[in-house]
């Protein structure tokens, strides 16, 4: 089995507007990507025989976790708040230094895609104030190609992407031991990681963004595109309508439907979950209100696969 190996993301194409892609496989060949803790990710993967345009499923296989293990000590106030707190791990569960302890739920932040090096896109990577390069494009926007922060993105799940540029370049970090919704102190408890990861061609679904299937569910991710567009247009509320919409379209799809044949079940069965929404204006607050727009914010639009009998 092919091994990507996490030291690569310190030496391969660092700082370059574009990558080379760092190895290739076969569909339906397993490999493993090593993951360091955060966010730069490990990368581009060619996955042979995949055109731009095409749909793509991402089986996560396996998760494995690696110390040293830490817990956010963040949140929405400045009061309270220090720093991360260091955790025992021990049958399956982390061990904080007093009272508590919680069951791991090891899940993948960040499975990406290229995208499609347009004017934009490149603009965007040359903005970056901290010049991370290519890297910069397959984290902060999110957007259709990156960066769910679903915690539900597990050791058995599937995540339906569109490959947006000829042969994936797939990547993948910010692997947690635990996330909550809305990853609410900026971080979940981030993790080094070994991801084994298989990539099928997607023939069951309608992919515009992101689709997240477990066993038992499907959901779609959706997030806001100011950082992208570098506007501060869209709120929370237009994440929400967007995942509405879009997911009125893949329910459609998949049963040959219209629209108007098909919202009824949606307007009653849909949740909506947060992934991340510390990008929320006036989240972080200190001596009252702080003046900031929405921006960053990550959702997924869930629905029971037991809906279509």
């Amino acid at each position: 089995m092919k091994v990507f190996k996490r030291e690569k993301i310190q030496t391969h194409c660092v700082g370059h507007e574009w990558p080379e892609f760092l190895g290739s496989v076969n569909l339906g060949e397993s490999f493993i990507l090593e993951t360091e803790q955060f966010n730069l990710v490990n990368g581009p993967i060619a996955i042979e025989g995949v055109k731009a345009g095409d749909d793509i499923a991402v089986h996560i296989e396996r998760i494995d976790i690696l110390p040293p293990f830490n817990s956010p000590n963040g949140g929405p106030f400045f009061e309270g708040m220090g720093d991360p707190l260091e955790l025992e791990y021990k049958d399956g569960y982390f061990l904080f230094p007093k009272y508590f302890r919680l069951r791991a739920g090891p899940s993948v932040g960040n499975v990406a895609v290229l995208p499609k090096p347009t004017e934009t896109i490149i603009e965007f990577i040359r903005n970056d104030p901290v010049k991370r390069g290519w890297r910069q494009i397959v984290n902060d926007p999110r957007a259709k190609h990156c960066h769910q922060d679903c915690q539900y993105l597990t050791q058995g799940s599937i995540i339906h992407m569109k490959a947006q540029v000829d042969q994936v370049g797939l990547c993948a970090a910010d692997v947690h031991g635990y996330i909550g919704q809305g990853e609410l102190a900026f971080a979940g408890i981030e993790v080094n990681a070994n991801i084994q990861l298989r990539i099928e061609r997607s023939r069951d679904w309608l992919i515009d963004w992101p689709l997240i299937e477990t066993d038992d569910e499907i959901m779609l991710f959706c997030s806001d595109t100011n950082m992208m567009d570098g506007t501060n247009d869209q709120t929370y509320v237009d994440v929400v309508r967007e995942a509405y919409r879009a997911m009125r379209e893949v329910v459609a799809a998949k049963v040959g439907g219209k629209i108007e044949e098909v919202n009824s079940i949606v307007a009653t069965a849909l949740d909506i979950r947060n992934c991340a929404v510390y990008g929320l204006g006036n989240y972080i607050r200190k001596n009252g209100k702080q003046e900031q727009p929405d921006k960053d914010i990550a959702i997924v639009a869930c629905l029971s696969k037991d809906i279509f009998g």
